[in-house]
């Protein structure tokens, strides 16, 4: 007889996927840009180790970024994995600062074998977000300002963001190879407002004819995507691994559908407000193209108790379009490194032996261009790995399989130069890795 608490899993992915999808993972005035803030950084276990991700390869884990990881899938194991993100933010120029701070779901994913060289994977999870609110004011006395206009607020703000449901599969060559690839389907959905607001038109007499102005934009994206990947194990001595591996995203065209509303207003003389429909545009089919992107690296194992890994990436963003048209982008790369160590994994006592002590750290050269200057994006992170029983029924023994991940990155974006903004931020995750046994052939008496 099954028990019930293996349906858990899959019952909990259907009832978050769809809050998932409604997530809003940043708070920053650089989302505005491109596609806004991109996420991509794998899981709990990958954010304590500075993200790295390609040459991954962990029975007892998930590693979507690389596919070709889900041939290390045990015959008999199910996986399924689902995470908790906070951020802290501190936003500042030479003489202003603000904080920001938010929290959400991060990820929802299930792995499971289909045959001893083929394994599975989906899952939902974030592609990129977007919230931000920017301000500025034009007021007698700034270099601009122009006496026959008067006063002006602008205001620029935005929201939103693109999931993607990936889909994946990997075959096992031999001992040593694996090749995979993810199906995933982007989708979502970018507002963006924007406002110029001349105060002094509420007095016609003063400002006759001066119109405010009001844009609001919003992009509905929807389609298929494919990335592949390959790793190649070296089995060097006694409980010795090296594992390479690479990924690479083809260049591709995303479907988008496009709606524009922009309108001008006038205040009267009465108090109220005249308004004027400029542009009224619904659903025209548009396309992002997304730039190939390509990465590689490697990870040192000694049996359970050691790994060391890197991973190098680098995406064309210069390529890129919106809509038809180019932004503030640039080619992007970024280098992550991570250790992980665990004292003694077999050891019958001492709680803390088994815990997996993990620190990182990140070096990006981002997709943003602003005022002339490519920003930067750095940090260092650090965290636990929690080892949790699970009973192997048909052994009648407790395995440390399941793990309880906690993850802390601290890291600067921007800078004071050229007039931009410096963030700080931390952020808190919180995952979970349920490793069960579902392909058992039980023995009844």
């Amino acid at each position: 007889m099954l028990n019930f608490y293996k349906y858990i899993p899959v019952c909990l992915f259907l009832l978050f996927s769809e809050l998932l999808s409604g997530q809003v993972y940043t708070n920053s005035p650089y989302s505005r840009f491109g596609l806004g803030d991109l996420e991509q950084i794998g899981f709990g276990r990958n954010a304590a180790l500075g993200g790295i991700s390609v040459g991954m390869r962990d029975p007892n884990y998930i590693d979507y970024i690389n596919p070709a990881s889900y041939a290390v899938r045990d015959s008999m194991s199910f996986l399924f994995e689902f995470g908790l993100t906070g951020k802290s933010s501190k936003l500042a120029t030479n003489d202003l600062s603000n904080t920001v701070n938010d929290f959400n779901f991060s990820h929802l994913a299930i792995a499971f074998p289909i045959s001893k060289k083929i394994g599975a994977s989906f899952g939902i999870v974030p592609y990129s977000s977007m919230s931000y609110k920017v301000s500025q004011q034009l007021r007698e006395g700034d270099p601009d300002y122009d006496t026959s206009i008067g006063n002006i607020d602008y205001l620029f703000s935005g929201t939103g963001g693109i999931h993607h449901f990936f889909m994946g599969t990997a075959y096992k060559i031999g001992k040593n190879l694996s090749l995979g690839v993810n199906l995933s389907y982007l989708f979502g959905a970018i507002d963006r407002n924007r406002s110029i607001t001349f105060l002094d038109s509420i007095n016609l007499q003063i400002r006759p004819g001066i119109f405010n102005t009001r844009v609001s934009e919003k992009t509905i994206v929807g389609d298929l995507n494919l990335n592949f990947g390959i790793q190649y194990t070296a089995f060097i001595k006694n409980d010795l691994e090296f594992t390479i591996g690479g990924i690479f995203d083809k260049e591709s065209k995303i479907n988008a559908k496009n709606y524009i509303y922009k309108e001008n207003t006038l205040f009267n003389v009465g108090g109220g407000t005249i308004k004027d429909t400029l542009e009224y545009i619904t659903g025209v089919k548009k396309t992002i193209l997304l730039p190939q992107n390509m990465g590689a690296g490697f990870t040192f194992k000694k049996g359970k108790t050691f790994l060391i890994g890197v991973d190098y990436y680098s995406q064309n963003w210069s390529e890129a379009l919106f809509l038809g048209k180019t932004d503030s982008l640039v080619n992007s790369n970024s280098w992550h490194f991570g250790m992980e160590f665990t004292p003694k994994p077999t050891a019958q006592r001492n709680y803390l032996n088994w815990i997996h002590y993990r620190i990182g750290g990140h070096y990006t050269n981002t997709y943003l261009q602003v005022n002339g200057e490519q920003l930067k994006d750095f940090g260092i992170s650090f965290g636990l790995g929690i080892p949790i029983s699970t009973m192997r029924p048909d052994l009648q023994v407790k395995m440390k399989r399941s793990t309880f991940n906690i993850a802390v990155e601290l890291g600067q974006r921007g800078t004071y130069d050229n007039n931009l903004i410096k963030e700080k931020y931390a952020i808190l995750s919180f995952s979970l890795t349920l490793y069960d046994f579902w392909f058992i052939k039980r023995k009844f008496d």
